[in-house]
C-alpha cells in the first residue's frame, strides 16, 4: 500500500506538483579546518560574571570593587614612592 501514488489520481493536483522543480545543492558534509576554527571564534564567549551579577551582592561587589582597587594601587605608588 506504500508504493502506491495516491496524487496520481487527481489530475489537477499532478499538474500543480509537476509545475515545481527544486533542484537541491551538494553541500559539503564535512567542514574545513578553516570553517570550524572560524565557529569557534564565532560561537558566544561565556560571560564570566553571570553567577555574580545574578545576586544583588554580586552587582554591588562589581560597583564596589574597581574603587577599591583604585584605592589600593594608589597607596601602594604612594608607599613605593
Amino acid at each position: 500500500m506504500m508504493n502506491q501514488d495516491l496524487f496520481k489520481e487527481e489530475q489537477h493536483l499532478q499538474n500543480k506538483l509537476d509545475e515545481y522543480h527544486i533542484q537541491i545543492p551538494d553541500f559539503p558534509r564535512k567542514r574545513s579546518r578553516f570553517e570550524r576554527f572560524i565557529h569557534i571564534l564565532a560561537s558566544p564567549a561565556k560571560d564570566p560574571f553571570e553567577q555574580t551579577i545574578a545576586t544583588i551582592n554580586g552587582v554591588m561587589l562589581l560597583k564596589v570593587a574597581p574603587a577599591v582597587i583604585m584605592v589600593v594601587i594608589g597607596l601602594l605608588q604612594i608607599l613605593l614612592l
